[in-house]
């Protein structure tokens, strides 16, 4: 079963010619009516290469946090990317989100060129990147930033104030990578905003997080207490040295007024809720 899933999603990744699933009858494909008002939003996942063990992560097997045997390890090319989208079909495009479902869009190697693809032969593209940050040096995020500017908000995951408590979660990234990184980027012109999973090992340090973050240069931040204890008060795993380890899930009831909403960094009534929220009694 494995090795046709593997196929399956290798095949995803890089052909070039309709998935066999594709109908153009079906009304979900009927696209029409949006492209001339260029209002199509595209949600792309460009590689499944990632630098970070997550023990909680689809990709990670939490028995050692080495990846899943049953994802492939792929990534889409710059010439593949530029044979999907011409410029042509570009412009009908609002907003191209590419996320790391299941690795991190940094770790393509041509993400440069496709993002650079993207800014030239677009107008009112904006793109929306998710990464754990921990990739590449200042100066490489220093000429993206230059390049993308206020065309590109980068979601940047930091879930600490110190690399400790960061990397209970976002394991094998370093916090003071991720937070120049994220300054050069932010310095350089580009939108930076802050993704938070909220444990709890760090929910009292949420409004911490959040002032560490306006101060580097983050506009805004989210909060999501994490959802994949699904029953359960903790999550077990094997980190990757052999020692049997164990995340708790946040204490603090969840608060739809809260969580999985962006709070603007530079609002002290904002500010505010955080601090407030941070320090909820039960």
């Amino acid at each position: 079963m494995a090795t046709g899933l593997n196929s399956f999603i290798s095949s995803i990744m890089t052909r070039t010619t309709p998935l066999p699933f594709y109908h153009p009858e079906d009304p979900f494909f009927l696209y029409h009516d949006l492209y001339p008002t260029n209002q199509v939003k595209l949600w792309l996942d460009i590689s499944t290469h990632c630098n970070a063990k997550c023990p909680q992560c689809h990709r990670t097997d939490a028995n050692g946090l080495a990846k899943a045997d049953w994802l492939p390890v792929v990534q889409w090319s710059f010439e593949q990317f530029k044979f999907a989208f011409p410029p042509k079909t570009l412009q009908m495009f609002k907003e191209i989100q590419i996320c790391g479902t299941w690795g991190d869009p940094m770790m393509n190697k041509d993400i440069y060129e496709i993002m650079e693809y993207i800014m030239d032969n677009s107008q009112g593209i904006h793109v929306l990147l998710n990464t754990n940050g921990s990739i590449r040096d200042e100066e490489w995020w220093w000429k993206f930033g230059t390049k993308v500017r206020n065309r590109c908000t980068v979601f940047w995951a930091i879930e600490g104030v110190t690399n400790e408590q960061h990397a209970m979660y976002r394991r094998n990234t370093d916090l003071d990578k991720v937070l120049r990184n994220m300054e050069s980027f932010s310095a350089a012109g580009g939108i930076s905003e802050v993704f938070t999973v909220v444990f709890k090992h760090n929910e009292r340090d949420m409004y911490n997080i959040a002032k560490v973050s306006k101060d580097l240069g983050a506009r805004q931040i989210m909060f999501v207490q994490s959802n994949r204890f699904y029953k359960h008060p903790k999550f077990d795993f094997v980190d990757d040295q052999g020692v049997q380890q164990s995340l708790y899930r946040a204490e603090l009831p969840p608060n739809k007024e809260f969580y999985w909403k962006s709070w603007d960094l530079n609002n002290p009534v904002a500010m505010e809720i955080i601090k407030n929220e941070a320090s909820r009694t039960q």
